[in-house]
Formats: structure tokens, C-alpha cells, sequence
């Protein structure tokens, strides 16, 4: 399997993860909208770590790798860094943690900025290929 493959594969599993949220979202399950928001941008990100030749089998390895090789070397805007942190910390509240309770608005200002997450990495993406 090429390379292209599985980051198109990745790219695709992020937009039906987006879809996932935006439809839990609807139906006011706010728990599966931070976990599937969650998984769009990570799916998103690998896609780019794969085309910049990386894996990582953890999930807090590949939030390490977004801060160490493209926050700071400002590939990638600190506001998508806080942002991943943000739903990497509130996915793990939303798996693990009993009773946890998210803010409509909150989760729905984060849908949002998944939905630009996920444009970025793309952006990203095409200027790779373009170069």
C-alpha cells in the first residue's frame, strides 16, 4: 500500500469523524462530539506526520511530535497546539472519567475549530506536495 493511500485513508477517516461529532453534536451528546472532534484532528495530523515520514504508536507521542516538530518550528500555529491539548485532555475526561460534563457552547466552538484543524492539515498537506 503507497503512502498516499493511507494519508488519503487518513484524511478520510477525519472527515467522517467530523461528521461523527457534528451529528452527535445534533443529538446533544456532547461526550461522543469532544471524542469523535478528537479523532478528526488526530486522524488529520497523522496524515501529515505520515507524509513527513513519521509514525508513533501512542497517542501522547504524536501530541509530544506537534509541539516539538511543528509548534515550535511554527509550521503549525500555536492556537491548533492548544487546541489539540484541549481535546486530547477533554476526549481522555470524556473515555475515562465518570459523570463529566462538557458546555454546549464550548463543545460547539470546538467543533468549529476542528472543522479549521482539519483544513489546516490539509493546507499543509497541498503545500507539501506543490514543493
Amino acid at each position: 500500500m503507497s503512502k498516499d493511500t493511507v494519508i488519503r485513508y487518513w484524511l478520510e477517516k477525519a472527515h467522517e469523524d467530523l461528521a461523527s461529532a457534528r451529528d452527535n453534536f445534533s443529538g446533544n451528546r456532547l461526550q461522543n462530539t469532544v471524542r469523535e472532534a478528537y479523532f478528526a484532528c488526530f486522524h488529520a495530523f497523522a496524515a501529515l506526520l505520515l507524509q513527513d515520514g513519521k509514525s508513533f504508536k501512542r497517542h501522547k507521542e504524536v501530541r509530544s511530535a506537534l509541539h516539538r516538530d511543528y509548534i515550535r518550528t511554527s509550521r503549525i500555529s500555536i492556537f491548533w497546539g492548544k487546541h489539540y491539548d484541549w481535546l486530547f485532555e477533554n476526549r481522555q475526561k470524556a473515555d475515562y472519567r465518570p459523570l463529566v460534563q462538557f458546555d454546549p457552547e464550548q463543545v460547539e466552538e470546538i467543533l468549529e475549530q476542528s472543522g479549521g484543524s482539519l483544513q489546516e492539515m490539509e493546507r499543509l498537506l497541498s503545500v507539501q506536495e506543490s514543493e
